[in-house]
């Protein structure tokens, strides 16, 4: 027990050590004390054989000028240890735990258990209210079944909030779970289903399965009536779960799970047509480079051949101006005066320079950016910051286009958002050309959408920037109590900051100017910074080599049984449904590795030798158990526990950490498809991306795949790691910067 709270919990005031003083006997008067501070710290009295901690005997001893070890005879005084704690349950308050107030502190918690579904925290909420109330706490087990209760409670009153919202819409719903005539699956399980690749016809396919989401009421407001981490539970548990699964459910929680899995698809199926939008035109893009090369291939030389004539010929009206000679038989110097007439006059392929444009190429996609466009802007609503108005205003006149069922725009367009790569080709003297204008309001559309200009109501991934903030109204209630560590403007900060900063580039000049600093030069207005110098002594490596040959060759079932031995971490690994870890941890086990592995789950069991490990427990396993959340709860775990090892401590105290990606290239048709990433190039791949600590534990990983770059996930695991490591500095390789959490 730390300092703190010996000094908050076990400091007697003056009228309490009086009321203690007031005992006979050394030990009476100590055994006293204990009790009377152990209420007020834990609420409850010590068991029959408990024993304070020494730091508490020693603390209260310290305060009363009495020998610790005297606690002894108090302990074994049966009676007046009773007879004492009803003196100070009386004295202050404390009420045994009634069926009544059980009920009462269950109607308490309710509200709490619907926001958060882990038990830990609801049972540290009802310790603290017992001893708000100053209710004893009961025993643990009493606790364990009143959460468990609760829980129950609020799982059920999650049920009927979304079985309300259907509405007259249950009966469709449960019809999403029978196969219907003509058809041979379920309408869930149709929209279960991968729709493939990029194309017209799979954009298609992903508005007719939005369409029948958005048959059922998941644009009510039942999204803020519930917490959306309950929503995604169910949502993950309808996902998993089959149609032929979800008939043996009641049909209240059935109806339920549907809504919620119904909630979650509205938003990815949304997500996914606007993200095959993207790719798709990506891939309209790089077809026409690739047109547009092949007409550079073609007729590329014979343009170079004539601009090379050009070239001649204005070197030659320039020399012949500068030394006042005849411009005529200059040229004529350089090149016969037939051979330019040729040149000049030969416009049919100059004409055809435009089409080494890409752009130029991009008429022959039409058709297939036609085939799905109209539906797109009839099915989604777009709303845009000031900057972005003129394209959301050119969205709206194709849809309006679109719906009379009109092939040439309106007189009036905005074209203010053109960029120039674009104008040559929407303009054309004078007009609007409608296909180019499609292209173009559609790539400008992709664009919007990344940079957060344009945002769609309904989408998880483009939605508006506002909604990752706290409403206006509790950002203002809680703003003045949060406070932030720096000034919150930035001229206040400026500042601030300007009279040291400028100090420190002063000190910094001149030392450069000295050559004092080193390694490092100033020269022609640029700081020179010399390659680091290798600082390991020479020997290492043959060392590191000569100790790894010592060490023990272990195989991974032994370690990852031994780590087990130690730290009982599969515990995180829990049943997504329950809640409750799984009883055959080795099994467990053996289902992480087979993932760790890569080796599948069929090989895996076949490998064992065990006839109770087999594809399918593994499988059930893998399905239930293997979450990205119950393995960062696990490697939490993990890295708690090796940080608090001595060994660990050398290294660092685990305040500070660095990030980096690992790619691993993927197989695939890729390439045509992907961003365009300045380091990785359009080949396909995952990225692993891993914060590791001071003390050599890697606790957050990500995987990362797209060709997107690595350093905005920064701060995810800086954020979102479970472990109880308490980062301070950061180092990541973005451009050499350092960021700082407060």
């Amino acid at each position: 027990m730390d300092e703190r709270l010996l000094a908050q919990y076990y400091s007697l005031k003056d009228t309490e050590l009086a009321r203690v003083l007031e005992r006979r006997r050394d030990f009476n008067r100590l055994g006293y004390a204990v009790q009377h501070t152990v209420l007020n710290h834990l609420g409850h009295r010590l068991a029959r054989d408990e024993f304070p901690p020494l730091e508490v005997l020693a603390f209260l001893s310290e305060q009363m000028k009495v020998d610790p070890a005297c606690y002894v005879l108090y302990a074994a005084r049966k009676n007046t240890r009773h007879e004492h704690f009803a003196e100070l349950c009386q004295h202050a308050g404390y009420v045994e735990l009634s069926r009544k107030l059980n009920l009462d502190l269950r109607g308490w918690l309710l509200p709490q258990a619907i926001i958060t579904e882990q038990a830990f925290p609801l049972m540290t909420a009802v310790m603290d209210e017992l001893r708000r109330r100053k209710i004893l706490v009961p025993r643990i087990q009493v606790l364990e079944r009143l959460v468990a209760a609760v829980q129950g409670q609020a799982d059920q009153q999650t049920y009927v909030m979304l079985d309300f919202a259907l509405s007259d819409a249950r009966e469709r719903a449960e019809e999403l779970l029978t196969v219907q005539e003509g058809q041979s699956i379920s309408r869930y399980a149709w929209l279960k289903q991968h729709v493939g690749a990029p194309k017209p016809r799979n954009v298609s396919l992903l508005l007719d399965k939005l369409a029948l989401v958005r048959s059922f009421p998941v644009q009510s407001n039942i999204r803020s009536l519930l917490p959306q981490s309950r929503l995604s539970r169910l949502a993950e548990e309808g996902r998993r779960l089959s149609a032929h699964n979800l008939l043996d459910f009641e049909p209240v929680r059935r109806r339920a799970t549907i809504l919620a899995r119904l909630l979650d698809l509205s938003e990815t199926l949304t997500d996914a047509v606007l993200d095959m939008h993207d790719k798709l035109m990506l891939s309209f893009l790089r077809g026409s480079e690739r047109e547009s090369l092949v007409v550079f291939q073609q007729r590329g030389p014979t343009l170079l051949e004539r601009l090379r004539t050009y070239q001649q010929v204005c070197e030659a009206l320039l020399r012949a101006r500068e030394e006042a000679a005849d411009p005529f038989q200059a040229v004529e110097a350089v090149v016969s005066w037939q051979t330019l007439i040729q040149t000049v006059r030969d416009g049919g392929e100059v004409a055809d320079v435009q089409q080494l444009d890409p752009l130029h190429h991009l008429l022959s996609s039409s058709p297939k950016l036609r085939a799905y466009l109209p539906r797109v802007l009839q099915t989604f609503e777009f709303s845009a910051t000031p900057s972005a108005q003129p394209l959301l205003d050119a969205l709206k006149h194709l849809k309006t286009m679109y719906e009379h069922g009109k092939r040439t725009l309106p007189d009036h367009v905005p074209i203010s958002f053109i960029r120039q790569k674009w104008l040559p080709f929407v303009i054309q003297q004078g007009d609007v050309q409608r296909k180019y204008y499609e292209f173009c309001v559609m790539d400008e559309l992709r664009l919007a959408l990344r940079a957060g200009d344009l945002w769609v109501a309904g989408s998880r991934q483009y939605r508006d920037l506002d909604a990752y903030l706290l409403p206006e109204g509790v950002w203002a209630a809680r703003k003045a109590a949060l406070g932030l560590s720096v000034p919150d403007t930035f001229q206040t900060y400026w500042e601030t900051v300007e009279p040291s900063l400028t100090g420190q580039l002063t000190h910094l000049s001149t030392l450069l100017a000295k050559g004092d600093v080193i390694d490092v030069r100033l020269k022609d207005g640029k700081l020179k910074i010399g390659a680091l110098k290798n600082t390991v002594p020479d020997g290492v490596e043959l060392l590191t080599r000569q100790l790894s040959t010592r060490l023990p060759r272990v195989r991974i079932t032994d370690l990852l049984l031994e780590v087990h031995g130690w730290l009982p971490f599969t515990a995180a690994f829990t049943d997504l449904r329950s809640g409750q870890p799984s009883d055959r941890p080795d099994h467990v086990l053996t289902a992480i590795l087979a993932e760790g592995l890569n080796l599948g789950l069929t090989k895996m069991a076949e490998a064992t030798g065990d006839e109770s490990v087999t594809a399918r427990r593994l499988m059930y396993l893998s399905n239930w158990f293997l979450r990205q959340e119950t393995y960062s709860g696990a490697l939490a775990e993990v890295v708690n526990f090796q940080s608090k090892q001595p060994l660990a401590a050398v290294w660092g105290d685990g305040s500070t950490s660095s990030s980096d990606g690992q790619r691993f290239p993927t197989g695939g048709r890729g390439k045509a498809l992907g961003h365009l990433n300045a380091k990785y190039g359009r080949e396909p791949g995952v990225l692993f991306y891993t914060h590791l600590s001071d003390q050599y534990a890697p606790f957050h990983t990500k995987v990362i795949n797209a060709n997107i770059r690595d350093a905005v996930n920064v701060l995810d695991g800086l954020l979102y790691h479970q472990s109880d490591l308490q980062i301070r500095e950061h180092y990541t390789d973005t451009a050499g910067s350092q960021y700082r959490t407060p």
